[in-house]
């Protein structure tokens, strides 16, 4: 996973009223599914890897002159601006004319959402939408949406957005989406829109029209850099394979030794950097990441298409990994602790039982690096009798006197019956330990 911005909050502090906080809990992660305090994602597709944790990154970040006037001289153009400041490759988009007007709108109880322009290429697509409502003591937000064809099915699909809430009466935002390597764009497709006002589902979803001008980006073919360098950092070899360069955005293949003792997490801070120092990187919403096979990996950047840099270079700040033997966690059920864990960084602060649901409390100790980073430490859990589980529902939170002190917790519900379990189990999908050393890859 890539590093995000944390959640400030107060430590988790479970209620006395626990069957009913969990009931509650489950509740609402029938729509929910996970943390919506800042964004939510949705994943459609077996090939997507979910970031559980979504946090959007704005950088403070000087469009070009080109940008800027460009963007001004369309009406209704001007709010786009402010959706591409994370984002330098979309930046470079927008000034090549990638963004299309659609400017689609449907009303429910008042409420007006409107799609007004669409940025896409066939890797990824941003919707910037407004949301209008009479409101002055209520806050109204974009609950789900699903985005159809012209037969009335779901295409596979990633979509991430802000679910924050918002008393302004013009509320404008966008929607990030990004598809796997068989979707195609449907030439006309409807999105399925479902809001919300004070936190309130509402039953009737808007249904909107928009077709995709696929002529603006056709003919804008990917560009490849071969590579096929071996890396080798702390005794861990893998091999940079291709960089794969699309309007939208940069994809690094990087395939790992299945012969290595350690399992590779993530890269701190991986990135593309030319010769004059400027530097492209994931842009901190969407998905990071997603599986290329066995033992390969595909990386997402902000995008170099329009850029023709004389020099480039693949960097990281450090590597994320752990021993493979050290990837499990177990918890014995019934004396409530870690029976099997890496190290003491992690510790069960609570398990939760109650019928088919099962809740987790840990505190995990972090070096100062990832002082501002969230730790994805599992979702896929098991148990020692073969019963399988949904993960429903997790938070994070920093402690607010130490930062190197963070704390999660996790909503499971059982789907089989197989008896009590004596020991849960998962897998790691993160943690914060680290291999001795970076590296600096020429690409070009």
């Amino acid at each position: 996973m890539t590093e995000n911005e944390k959640k400030n909050a107060d430590p988790f502090m479970v209620p006395a009223e626990i069957d009913q906080y969990i009931r509650r809990g489950m509740e609402q992660a029938k729509e929910l599914r996970q943390n919506r305090s800042r964004n939510r994602w949705v994943r459609v597709g077996s090939s997507l890897v979910a970031c559980m944790f979504i946090f959007v990154f704005i950088f403070s970040i000087r469009l070009s002159p080109a940008v800027a006037a460009y963007v001004s001289s369309i009406p209704g153009m001007e709010k786009v601006v402010e959706f591409l400041r994370d984002d330098k490759g979309l930046q470079l988009a927008a000034e090549h004319n990638l963004v299309q007007n659609i400017g689609v709108s449907g009303s429910v109880e008042d409420v007006t959402f409107t799609i007004d322009q669409v940025l896409t290429d066939e890797k990824r697509m941003v919707l910037f939408y407004t949301l209008k409502h009479p409101f002055t003591d209520k806050k109204v937000a974009l609950h789900k949406i699903e985005l159809l064809d012209q037969t009335g099915k779901e295409w596979e699909y990633g979509v991430s957005w802000s679910s924050m809430g918002s008393e302004d009466p013009v509320n404008q935002n966008r929607i990030d989406i990004i598809m796997n390597e068989a979707t195609v764009i449907p030439d006309a497709m409807t999105a399925k829109v479902t809001l919300e006002i004070d936190h309130i589902k509402q039953e009737s979803p808007l249904s909107l029209d928009f077709a995709v001008d696929k002529s603006k980006y056709k003919t804008l073919e990917k560009k490849v850099y071969p590579v096929m360098k071996e890396v080798t950092v702390d005794g861990q070899r893998f091999t940079i394979e291709q960089i794969a360069v699309f309007p939208t955005q940069t994809e690094v293949s990087i395939r790992f030794d299945p012969a290595n003792k350690k399992h590779v997490f993530d890269f701190d801070k991986l990135r593309l950097e030319d010769e004059k120092g400027q530097t492209f990187a994931f842009w901190g919403n969407g998905v990071p990441v997603r599986d290329n096979g066995e033992n390969g990996r595909i990386y997402h950047l902000e995008s170099i298409y329009f850029l023709e840099p004389e020099k480039l270079y693949l960097k990281t700040d450090g590597i994320r990994a752990l021993d493979k033997d050290q990837l499990q966690i177990v918890i014995d059920a019934k004396t409530k602790t870690l029976t099997k864990v890496p190290n003491d960084r992690l510790k069960l602060t609570a398990l939760r039982q109650v019928d088919d649901v099962v809740g987790m409390d840990f505190s995990l100790k972090v070096p100062p690096q990832d002082n501002h980073s969230h730790i994805s430490l599992g979702y896929n859990m098991t148990d020692d009798l073969g019963n399988e589980y949904d993960y429903v529902q997790g938070s994070s939170s920093s402690a607010t006197k130490d930062e190197s002190i963070q704390n999660y917790s996790r909503l499971f519900k059982r789907k089989t019956n197989k008896g009590t379990p004596t020991h849960y189990s998962f897998p790691l999908s993160s943690y914060p330990e680290r291999l001795q050393g970076t590296f600096s890859v020429e690409i070009k």
